[in-house]
């Protein structure tokens, strides 16, 4: 039992040693550019994210439309190879968006959308990369 009980503690002091040395990993900076299907207007994007765990992050969306703009909330999985995707909040917190693609070959491609009385909405495409 002790054994178990100290394994336990080194891996939690192993994943947790960037944060507990001041090395907190640095947030990530993805441009690209979002098309709002509605219009087929789009423009420049660029994603902030910041590393909350393991395969976790904090992103925010900074984009002009109809005014500049930051959406922020949480996204899941990968930077740079497979699935990833998020919800995100306007800045009075009353609309609601996600997004989900791919990231292949070092470009994110996917979709985002309004959720509206539950039921999320297609609202157009966007894409990501260093």
């Amino acid at each position: 039992m002790r054994r178990i009980v100290l394994i336990g503690v080194a891996l939690a002091t192993l994943s947790s040693g960037a944060w507990a040395t001041g090395n907190a990993p640095e947030p990530r900076t993805l441009k690209g550019g979002f098309v709002w299907s509605q219009s087929s207007k789009g423009g420049d994007l660029e994603a902030v994210f910041t590393p909350t765990g393991e395969a976790a992050w904090d992103v925010a969306f900074h984009f002009e439309f109809r005014g500049k703009h930051v959406y922020s909330g949480t996204a899941e999985g990968s930077l740079t190879a497979g699935e990833l995707s998020g919800k995100v909040f306007n800045e009075e917190k009353n609309r609601a968006f996600t997004f989900r693609g791919r990231f292949e070959n070092g470009t994110f491609r996917g979709t985002h959308a309004e959720i509206e009385d539950g039921q999320e909405e297609p609202t157009g495409t966007l894409t990501l990369g260093e």
